[in-house]
């Protein structure tokens, strides 16, 4: 089955909000409990976001990073732009997940430092299967 991921994202900091929605074809699996979702994000490219069944999420950009994401752990990294090496902290505040073959969401909460600046981030992920994405959009 083909599917569409519609994300929304929520980005709060001290002196900075924004809003932001992208769409794009999606593949998704479920084995042994870890939900896969695999779509190309235009600027970071092909991207797959696991979801474990301890709501541990690995988010996988093949053209910057991997980042994971879980309850009680900050993961660093140093992210590779064309200004240079930025270092990023994420922590995981709250996960919830309803996706099975049917469709359904993954919101997730974090923590995100960037380059020493501190921001919340929050991320709705709507996986919609295809005929339904059609009969929505009528």
């Amino acid at each position: 089955m083909k599917y569409t991921v519609k994300i929304f994202t929520e980005i709060k900091a001290d002196d900075y909000e924004d809003n932001f929605q992208v769409s794009y074809p999606c593949g998704y699996s479920c084995e042994k409990g870890i939900h896969r979702l695999k779509y190309t994000d235009e600027e970071a490219g092909f991207t797959v976001v696991k979801i474990l069944p301890d709501n541990r999420i690995e988010v996988r950009r093949r053209k910057s990073f991997t980042i994971i994401l879980q309850n009680g752990m900050t993961y660093r990294i140093e992210s590779e732009t064309p200004y240079g090496s930025i270092p990023m902290t994420f922590s995981l505040q709250k996960c919830s997940n309803t996706l099975s073959e049917d469709g359904g969401m993954l919101t997730y909460i974090a923590d995100v430092e960037i380059g020493g600046q501190p921001q919340v981030n929050q991320v709705t992920m709507l996986l919609i299967p295809d005929e339904r994405n059609d009969i929505d959009n009528d």
